[in-house]
């Protein structure tokens, strides 16, 4: 029985984002362009995201050894949080979930 092969459809960049004091623009002190499979996230995931206090569009399987802690990421030109990560179905992966943002 073969496994499905991940097809990483899209690039993405990846931000660190440092929250600043009052009313300045968070501090982006790092970036990382990448590949990714990028997609929409399912019925399921989104209420339980909702449920969570989290409103979740997206969702990002990428390799595991280029993510270093990002906070962010930008798809499209379209910046989210990355508000949870997890286990993809492959262990050298990791599963980003991508609210705006």
């Amino acid at each position: 029985m073969s496994k499905k092969k991940t097809t990483f459809n899209r690039k993405i960049t990846l931000l660190t984002m440092k929250p600043q004091s009052g009313f300045q623009e968070p501090l982006e002190t790092a970036r990382a362009t990448v590949w990714a499979d990028v997609s929409e996230v399912g019925v399921t995931t989104k209420f339980a995201a909702l449920q969570a206090g989290q409103s979740v569009s997206l969702s990002a399987v990428m390799w595991l050894r280029e993510f270093c802690g990002y906070t962010h990421c930008e798809v499209d030109g379209v910046r989210y949080k990355i508000a949870e990560t997890g286990a993809a179905g492959n262990t050298l992966h990791i599963k980003l979930l991508l609210e705006r943002g």
